[in-house]
């Protein structure tokens, strides 16, 4: 074998093995755990979704009031799974801090207003545990647990991260700040 076959046959190993990589990572991240799809959170003091969606009158007032810009609004309709020019929130992009404002500018009650934090109920944090650096024995990480506002994430034996479901509002600042490309904690509607 002379050098440049040598080169080539090198070279297109290489190439092969990263590829290989890189379609291992994604299939990893997006088909095993369902990180493909994204989950759209209602802000504090939501209606349920058909009563929300009825009252909602698309003003933007929850959106001026937050503070951290976290509430969006739909632009147009995704495959009739949300409704065009209503409010969400998506946790991994920008969490809510639960500052509470939104609830108090709502003039429909679409948004209904709430007193403390842990009254909230947006969802539940899940960990994936396949993914998360601690339990791969990647890292020592915590940065969820000391993000949470209301102490819902406990670290077993100061390492492993567990949600306690009684006292997570969904509010997903833990998600948020996961270090982790393909997001090891997230937050799902209750």
């Amino acid at each position: 074998m002379n050098r440049r076959e040598f080169i080539n046959t090198a070279g297109s190993g290489l190439l092969f093995n990263l590829l290989a990589c890189r379609a291992k990572e994604r299939y990893v991240s997006v088909h095993d755990f369902g990180y493909l799809q994204v989950t759209y959170l209602r802000p504090p003091g939501a209606l349920n979704e058909g009563e929300f969606v009825a009252s909602c009158v698309n003003c933007f007032a929850c959106a001026e009031a937050c503070p951290r810009g976290c509430i969006v609004f739909f632009t147009e309709s995704k495959e009739g799974d949300v409704h065009p020019h209503t409010p969400y929130i998506v946790a991994a992009v920008n969490a809510c801090d639960l500052c509470l404002k939104c609830t108090l500018v709502c003039p429909t009650g679409s948004l209904m207003p709430i007193e403390k934090p842990e009254d909230v109920r947006m969802g539940t944090a899940i960990i994936k545990e396949r993914i998360c650096f601690p339990f791969i024995a990647q890292s020592v990480c915590g940065a969820c647990y000391t993000v949470c506002p209301l102490a819902a994430i406990e670290l077993d034996k100061q390492r492993y991260p567990t949600v306690i479901v009684d006292k997570c509002v969904g509010c997903g600042l833990c998600e948020e700040v996961c270090p982790q490309q393909a997001k090891a904690i997230r937050i799902f509607n209750s």
